[in-house]
């Protein structure tokens, strides 16, 4: 069995193939692309413990990539996926890299000793935050990773903004987040309150239609999932 299973993409051949053979080496699973679009096929197709993301060719450069996964454009891509930047050494080119969403963010000139080492930590890291992204509230389990969620067992069917809103309100169940909180986790633009409000109308109404009485509305403030008050 491979111990990992990564991604590496990069427009350059000799970075993508000397990455790839180095890691296949060391016993991981490595799939190769060259562009961002193959990239997020291939994240798509099959889950993926890390991406490394070197350079790409314009317009969907690597920090693109990276952004748009964040923001949760491609539905089939967790928007937590662990991903690797690999690029300029400058402070600039990883602060952008950083502010669209990288876990860690290499120079090109780093070694392959050092890429190992910060895999094997943006693995760790993640295990451990999946281990607890299982959430229960009462009767309501909620399997982040999975994203998926169920009342007493029985699978309740959500959409993506949904689940996202649902998540967040489960994460602290009987805080009250204000509006302005939840856009931004979920949306992570501007977007109106009436949208907000629509979504958490529906959810309202999915969970109860399994017998869960969640998600209150706290007038001029936001949602709580449970209302403590």
């Amino acid at each position: 069995m491979p111990e990992h299973t990564l991604l590496v993409a990069a427009a350059d051949a000799r970075q993508r193939t000397y990455l790839a053979d180095q890691l296949i080496t060391d016993g991981h699973a490595v799939d190769i692309a060259d562009s961002a679009d193959a990239a997020t096929a291939k994240l798509c197709a099959q889950a993926t413990d890390v991406a490394v993301v070197a350079e790409l060719d314009e317009p969907a450069g690597a920090t693109t990539l990276v952004r748009e996964i964040r923001a949760g454009r491609y539905q089939r891509i967790h928007r937590d996926q662990p991903i690797i930047t690999v690029g300029d050494s400058d402070e600039l080119a990883a602060l952008r890299a950083y502010e669209a969403g990288s876990d860690h963010h290499l120079s090109r000139d780093t070694g392959y000793v050092v890429l190992r080492a910060v895999i094997a930590a943006v693995v760790r890291l993640a295990l451990r935050d999946t281990l607890s992204r299982h959430l229960h509230v009462g009767e309501l389990h909620i399997d982040i990773v999975g994203r998926s969620a169920d009342v007493n067992g029985t699978p309740v069917r959500l959409s993506r903004l949904e689940f996202d809103l649902l998540a967040k309100l489960a994460s602290d169940p009987t805080k009250v987040f204000t509006k302005a909180e939840l856009k931004q986790a979920i949306w992570r633009a501007s977007t109106s309150h009436r949208t907000l409000d629509s979504h958490a109308c529906r959810l309202r109404k999915r969970l109860a239609e399994h017998g869960a009485q969640l998600v209150a509305n706290r007038w001029g403030v936001g949602y709580t999932l449970v209302d403590a008050a």
